[in-house]
């Protein structure tokens, strides 16, 4: 009795064994076909952008942009909306600054697009692409529960492509969000400190001539309010 027992237990453990190793085998093929299918899905994805990534950094695709007057390629990025309006911007960057990034090099503003849904045609911020934006700073409200951030002006460098582009100096450019109402605050300035919306005013601290100043704007019209000279004091030894 006890030999017919263990038999029938033994035969049961077989069949177990079995269907076991099916499921297992059956586990492994579900497993490859959605590892499979994941990788078909993250290349569907993928691979669209890639190819507009490729297009983007291509100079001999997509829109044409003018060469500078040395004739080096530019490359024209993607433009994104400003907050708080429906205009759009884009950087036109020179094509030996991007090869340059791969090797330490860093990123040369050459110009500014502005694209207005309202009009027909887009502009351009410089008349020229053979000069360097080396600064941008863009000026906002704080972003509340009841309103959204809101673009009120964009303060930006200008200077001549030199050697020593640390060292030089350039024009200081305030400008509406649209890009149409420009102001040229200084010359001769070397580095913009800050650039904020304080109180009521747009207020832009600069470098000018080794010396703080301090120019306040109104936010609506960019008509300067005041400007003043900060004196810095000598430290005691």
């Amino acid at each position: 009795m006890w030999r017919r027992i263990i038999g029938s237990f033994q035969k049961l453990m077989s069949k177990a064994h079995k269907f076991f190793r099916y499921v297992w085998r059956v586990n492994a093929v579900l497993i490859c076909l959605a590892a499979a299918l994941t990788v078909i899905g993250l290349g569907a994805l993928l691979i669209p952008d890639a190819w507009r990534s490729l297009r983007a950094r291509d100079p001999e695709t997509g829109v044409v942009v003018p060469p500078t007057a040395s004739g080096e390629h530019l490359q024209l990025g993607r433009a994104s909306i400003l907050a708080g309006t429906d205009v759009m911007r884009a950087d036109l960057t020179s094509e030996s600054a991007r090869e340059g990034f791969s090797s330490g090099g860093s990123s040369e503003i050459r110009n500014i697009l502005f694209i207005d849904p309202s009009q027909k045609s887009a502009h351009w911020l410089l008349a020229d692409n053979n000069q360097v934006i080396s600064d941008v700073s863009d000026i906002t409200d704080e972003e509340t529960a009841r309103r959204p951030k809101r673009l009120f002006a964009t303060v930006l460098l200008v200077k001549q492509r030199t050697a020593s582009r640390e060292d030089s100096v350039g024009r200081l450019l305030l400008l509406d969000p649209r890009g149409k109402n420009v102001v040229e605050v200084s010359g001769n300035v070397s580095d913009i400190e800050l650039a904020a919306l304080s109180g009521d005013a747009v207020t832009v601290l600069y470098e000018r001539n080794r010396r703080f100043v301090l120019t306040r704007f109104n936010p609506e019209s960019l008509a300067k309010l005041t400007e003043q000279e900060i004196d810095v004091p000598e430290l005691k030894q």
